[in-house]
């Protein structure tokens, strides 16, 4: 263990020198934040030795939890053998061959071929791209315009973060790239357009054809969505929506693009998360689970359709890559990630405990919860001030704090939403004891907030 001396140097090595992403720089260099040290299974210790239970996956990506030793081995080996060489110009290296044959195994039929990247918003950039240049390669250049949905997260590099709909992600940044639109998405519970399910047959996703229509087919390119919108509140689209978002796109020749950097390797409790519903898009995205972390590698996953236009003629030029396309340590790291998901049955276990946890909070009679949502192990839990109002209670951040303070990380998404994404080898007591003190922490924060406000 550092010294206490040791401690501190680092703390203010790290509030002097370390930009950190989504913090506020000044509160920062006063108070610097918690440096986590060590990993094993769904907890961390950070480095004044208390340990936490880890419900939020550290970014939504230890899927298989921390400590395998099995990575280790196979890093240090390919290290050993191998530590890089590049895809480009015809070049290529077996452990990124090896991984993206096995993309094509487990990947939706049809998608054969994956292209590889550093993380996920590399993945969406390239995503849209190829969305673009199938159409230029079909002879259809003006199809241009990306549709993506309000509260959507895509990135921070420039296209996906144009792609993104949360309004807090862009700002400052201006001016961002041309040829985006944004619409509202299926939120049931705060439905934007005034309906309720069923009965409303889907009018948010006929949505997406009235601004097709609007913009006129021939200017559109791509519609891209997450299968559970993670970020933007763990919204999770109602039966039938991607249903009838494969047909619109199919009517008007636009793409369809699935952002899987959340929903991806067993989180929803499928390997993919568009397996949760009966169709498939044209293009995947991924990153995180595809190493749970271990080391940075996205991919983006193209369909025989997609695929077949891009190849054009046969003699024109893929010009597109990154430095670290296809690295040959993340992309061993990756396989072997995979067998272990595959191997231990984590998608499955998501699932069952998904379905678990979500039952346990809703059965709590916790009167400022107001709806418990998600697909497996991508829990969204919203706050009210009191169920039948719906009024939203803006004390997610409080209640994320004292559940650190009681030895469980959640994450608050904006003012009222919680979610809960632990890595997918959380066991029973961990997950009773993560719904415990989410319990405790609610009743507090919101009758305090409640008191307050009667004042």
């Amino acid at each position: 263990m550092p010294t206490p001396e040791e401690i501190e140097s680092l703390r203010q090595l790290d509030r002097d020198h370390l930009l950190h992403p989504n913090v506020v720089l000044g509160e920062f260099e006063d108070t610097g934040g918690t440096i986590i040290v060590s990993g094993e299974g769904a907890t961390v210790r950070d480095i004044d030795g208390r340990e936490y239970i880890d419900a939020i996956g550290a970014l939504w990506l230890a899927n298989i939890g921390y400590g395998r030793p099995e990575l280790a081995a196979v890093a240090a080996a390919q290290m050993r053998q191998l530590p890089f060489w590049s895809l480009f110009y015809g070049w290529s290296n077996a452990p990124a061959i090896r991984l993206a044959a096995e993309m094509a195994r487990i990947a939706p039929e049809a998608f054969n071929h994956a292209f590889f990247t550093s993380g996920g918003s590399e993945a969406n950039e390239t995503s849209i791209k190829f969305a673009r240049l199938y159409h230029v390669r079909r002879g259809h250049p003006n199809k241009q315009i990306v549709i993506g949905l309000a509260r959507a997260y895509h990135g921070v590099s420039y296209g996906a973060m144009t792609a993104t709909g949360l309004e807090r992600v862009r700002e400052g940044y201006a001016p961002l790239v041309g040829a985006f639109e944004h619409i509202a998405g299926a939120y049931c519970y705060r439905c934007p357009f005034g309906k309720t399910y069923p009965e409303c047959q889907l009018f948010c996703a006929d949505e997406i054809e009235r601004t097709i229509e609007r913009l006129g087919p021939e200017n559109v390119a791509a519609f891209i969505a997450e299968p559970v919108q993670g970020v933007g509140g763990v919204i999770t689209p109602p039966d039938g929506y991607f249903e009838k978002v494969r047909a619109i796109c199919d009517r008007h020749d636009v793409l369809w693009i699935s952002d899987e950097v959340i929903c991806g390797f067993g989180r929803t409790g499928k390997l993919f998360g568009i397996e949760n519903w009966t169709v498939r898009p044209d293009l995947i995205s991924c990153a995180k689970g595809i190493t749970s972390g271990y080391l940075p590698l996205g991919a983006s996953l193209v369909s025989d359709k997609v695929y077949l236009a891009l190849k054009g003629d046969g003699h024109q030029t893929l010009n597109h890559g990154f430095t670290y396309s296809g690295h040959p340590v993340a992309a061993a790291v990756a396989l072997e990630n995979i067998r272990i998901l595959l191997r231990e049955g984590l998608p499955a276990r998501a699932a069952e405990m998904g379905d678990a946890m979500r039952a346990q909070i809703s059965a709590l009679g916790n009167p400022y919860i107001g709806e418990v949502r998600g697909k497996g192990l991508l829990i969204g839990v919203e706050l009210v001030r009191d169920r039948s109002s719906r009024e939203p209670a803006d004390v997610a951040m409080a209640v994320e704090l004292a559940c650190r303070r009681s030895g469980v990380i959640l994450r608050a998404l904006g003012g009222n939403i919680i979610s809960i994404s632990p890595p997918l080898v959380i066991t029973e007591a961990q997950a009773a004891r993560v719904v415990a003190v989410l319990d405790q922490a609610v009743r507090a924060e919101c009758g305090s907030a409640g008191e307050a406000a009667a004042q």
